[in-house]
């Protein structure tokens, strides 16, 4: 009998079992509210590395020793947002296993932001930097993979780092037990209402952490919870965050800074008073939506009986394919009764989504309106949309291609006063509306004349189908017949 191979048997399992020993420990919190971590008795690290600042330490308390699930923080520029919201999560992800997220508006925003930034340490650390995966004590980690950003603990919790911009319907079933949403305002919201029922179902816990960005979804998110007392909210300003003795965290001279280096008076406003701006120089629609609102053209279960529907689309290559489904009067204004937005599926898939809406209300689907680019033949097939749709039976038309992007938001801004809103059913198309945004010009410090493309823009480009559609007078919906009732 050989004992070679018997003995490194042997010796791979004690490597195996004093790992196993080594990465065992307890936990508990001090009298301030911080995390323990005792390995031995000889051994302990306390959490987190930095000191938290007062309002900070305030909402690691609620979060750990008050069991409170729900967070919505407005904190302004230089208020530690993400050494706070970090190191939550990491004391999260160290006190229960589970799988934690910590979500910001882009992948590329992750990854420089935090998964290869540093924040710069106060004169007592003589102005060293200390690097956001740093603030994770080498002891606690098990494994980091660079490319998915992603660090899996000792206690086998598993933390991610990654943008809203990816397709939300991957994270469909992911069983979350924490996430922090960096800056909410600028994220797709889609992310949020996809982990929601998880979070509801597991008991797990979230923060919306954000400067606000004028009245967008962040905005009407915060006043829908304000009453609820599940939840915990704060909207700091510069005049609110006060260290023990009543000094300021920023001063006006660090506002002067940017006030000096060209910073636009609204976004220090935004950034440094929590003021709710509306943001006419950013946002391509701010004046229509709040128009919108004032003259609740938001209508809860608008659907109008017995007039037929039609389907204004903008068709996604590898990425969204964005529906609306809209009613017209005899002026032929637009009621948009429902809104529907997907990734990845052929064109019946969406086809059979607007004709099931339609069964379900008792309504007729007149009519598809596509894109120019819905003429455009696939080289496999030899067919394009357009065929595809006349082939299913389908009434489809394509709209022509503005010679100007800026010509058509122009006509959309116009259109916009000219429509109603399905509340329930068009919050997907609203938020999208209400966060168009220009491309900002970082060098000369202006924003450009054109749009941002990003998790707004299918929504967007189906409703310049729409308005395409009426302004070059391809829908015509005849005057119904009126009753009149005594």
């Amino acid at each position: 009998m050989q004992l070679s191979p018997l003995r490194k048997e042997i010796t791979a399992l004690k490597i195996k079992l004093l790992q196993g020993t080594q990465n065992k420990f307890s936990s508990q919190r001090d009298k301030t509210g911080d995390l323990i971590i005792n390995f031995s008795k000889n051994e302990k690290i306390t959490l987190p590395l930095l000191t938290l600042r007062p309002y900070q330490q305030s909402i690691q308390n609620k979060l750990f020793l008050e069991n409170y699930k729900r967070f919505f923080l407005v904190r302004p520029r230089r208020s530690g947002k993400e050494i706070e919201s970090w190191n939550l999560l990491i004391q999260g992800a160290l006190t229960q296993p589970g799988l934690y997220l910590m979500i910001y508006p882009t992948n590329v925003r992750a990854r420089l932001v935090l998964w290869e930034g540093a924040v710069l340490l106060n004169d007592q650390h003589e102005g060293r930097s200390l690097r956001f995966l740093d603030m994770i004590p080498k002891r606690c980690i098990q494994h980091l993979n660079q490319q998915d950003m992603t660090i899996q603990l000792i206690n086998g919790s598993v933390i991610r780092v990654l943008g809203s911009d990816i397709d939300p319907d991957k994270l469909r079933g992911v069983n979350v037990l924490g996430a922090v949403f960096s800056e909410y305002a600028f994220s797709d919201p889609r992310v949020l209402h996809i982990l929601m029922p998880v979070f509801r179902q597991n008991k797990g816990w979230f923060i919306l952490q954000t400067t606000f960005n004028g009245m967008n979804h962040a905005y009407r998110y915060w006043q829908s919870i304000k009453t609820n007392p599940a939840w915990i909210w704060r909207v700091d300003s510069v005049e609110s965050l006060i260290d023990e003795v009543g000094n300021r965290y920023i001063t006006d001279e660090m506002i002067d800074e940017d006030r000096k280096a060209g910073m636009p008076e609204f976004l220090i406003q935004q950034e440094y008073y929590s003021v709710i701006t509306v943001q006419h120089e950013r946002l391509y629609f701010s004046k229509e939506m709040l128009n919108l609102d004032q003259n609740k053209k938001i209508i809860p279960e608008l659907i109008v009986p017995n007039v037929p529907v039609y389907a204004f689309y903008d068709l996604g290559v590898n990425d969204s394919t964005a529906i609306i489904l809209a009613q017209f009067d005899h002026l032929n204004n637009p009621a948009i009764i429902h809104f529907i937005e997907a990734n990845n599926h052929p064109i019946q898939y969406y086809v059979n989504a607007a004709h099931h809406f339609c069964t379900q209300h008792h309504l007729r689907l007149h009519s598809h309106f596509l894109p120019h680019d819905g003429k455009n033949r696939d080289k496999a097939t030899a067919k394009s949309t357009q065929d595809i749709l006349q082939e299913l039976g389908e009434a489809a038309y394509c709209v022509a291609k503005p010679q100007r992007k800026i010509d058509a938001i122009n006509l959309m801004r116009r259109m916009l006063y000219r429509t109603k809103f399905n509340k329930e059913n068009t919050t997907r198309l609203i938020d999208c509306l209400s966060n168009y945004s220009k491309v900002f010009d970082e060098k000369n410090n202006i924003y450009k004349d054109h749009p941002l493309h990003d998790w707004t823009s299918h929504a967007i480009d189906a409703f310049q189908t729409l308005t395409l559609a009426i302004e070059h007078r391809m829908v015509y919906e005849p005057a119904a017949e009126i009753f009149y009732y005594t």
